[in-house]
């Protein structure tokens, strides 16, 4: 199976200010993994004259956050909790990264990822707002418990996600038949990951 994994990170005290501390676009071939939760949304398209499904995946979002907050509890580290804004911003660049097959953390338009998630998990009246994200990718299904290992195996993306600073996260994965661009093609489940944490 093939694997991507992509983090960044901003920081804004006052106002937003894109402060980029580890990127990262890292392939790796492993072996099988277990087959992933049944999909609660399926959407049937054509694309490039290619019949493919598009399946949502809320029950894996739900085991990477339950896996990553067991890991951050085990290390002393407080456990985040999902914030409405910040699985909008998750939600919208995973679909998007499947609409135009780019993994990447700009969106298919160029804009950064902290303005995206910007508007969607708002800085306005907080006296400090830091946003990071992690992404992921590989060929067919997944499992919570490998898509957060093979984070935590990447020094870059482990400082992420045990980044004592962060209070909340939104995770959309999504699975598609035919995933086009940087994906190959491929069976691919697609994941993005966004980390904030806000103060007045």
């Amino acid at each position: 199976m093939v694997k991507w994994l992509k983090d960044w990170r901003a920081d804004a005290e006052w106002s937003p200010v894109e402060r980029i501390r580890a990127y990262l676009g890292l392939a790796a071939i492993v072996g099988t993994l277990a087959t992933a939760p049944v999909a609660a949304a399926t959407v049937t398209t054509e694309r490039g004259g290619e019949r493919h499904n598009v399946n949502a995946l809320p029950t894996l979002n739900g085991g990477i956050v339950v896996r990553l907050n067991a890991i951050r509890a085990s290390r002393g580290l407080h456990r985040l909790t999902v914030a409405t804004g910040l699985a909008a911003a998750a939600r919208a660049h995973t679909r998007d990264m499947v609409r135009s097959g780019l993994f990447q953390h700009e969106s298919s338009d160029g804009t950064a990822f902290w303005q995206r998630v910007r508007s969607f998990y708002g800085a306005a009246g907080f006296r400090s707002w830091t946003v990071g994200e992690t992404l992921v990718w590989q060929t067919g299904p997944a499992t919570a418990a490998a898509l957060v290992a093979m984070w935590l195996a990447s020094p870059p993306h482990r400082e992420v996600l045990l980044d004592p600073s962060w209070r909340e996260i939104g995770v959309a994965a999504v699975e598609d038949t035919v995933a086009p661009g940087d994906f190959g093609g491929s069976d691919a489940t697609i994941v993005t990951a966004d980390f904030g944490a806000r103060s007045r």
